[in-house]
């Protein structure tokens, strides 16, 4: 299964989920994206600084030892249109799934739909 497949196979897996991207933390591209309703590629790239944001706060912390939590692989930000969910890739912490859902309920579907996708992709399918 290639990336555009994994990211439609987990919006359509994880009720109220209207968007599943994967994108690169460190160059701030969204590479592929699946929707309920198309995003612009600012947008995606938007919801990407959002993650990068939330990630490097969480970093931050966790070295001053503000958190019990070192390299965390997901987190939630709520937004009026529902919560934002990220996950890094266990491997390639630049890696990151960024999902729109309707609360925050669905974390542990995202988590494990996209653990699926980095290991699929670790693993050359």
């Amino acid at each position: 299964m290639n990336i555009a497949e994994y990211l439609d196979q987990m919006r359509r897996d994880i009720p109220d989920c209207s968007l599943v991207s994967f994108g690169d933390l460190r160059t701030g591209l969204s590479l592929r994206a699946s929707a309920a309703d198309p995003l612009r590629q600012d947008q995606l790239e938007e919801i990407l600084q959002h993650a990068a944001f939330t990630f490097s706060v969480s970093d931050a912390l966790a070295a001053t030892g503000e958190t019990e939590t070192a390299d965390q692989q997901s987190a939630i930000v709520a937004r009026p249109q529902g919560v934002l969910i990220f996950v890094r890739s266990p491997d390639e912490p630049s890696d990151v799934i960024c999902c729109l859902c309707r609360d925050a309920t669905a974390e542990t579907r995202v988590v494990n739909g996209a653990n699926k996708l980095f290991h699929g992709m670790a693993g050359g399918s």
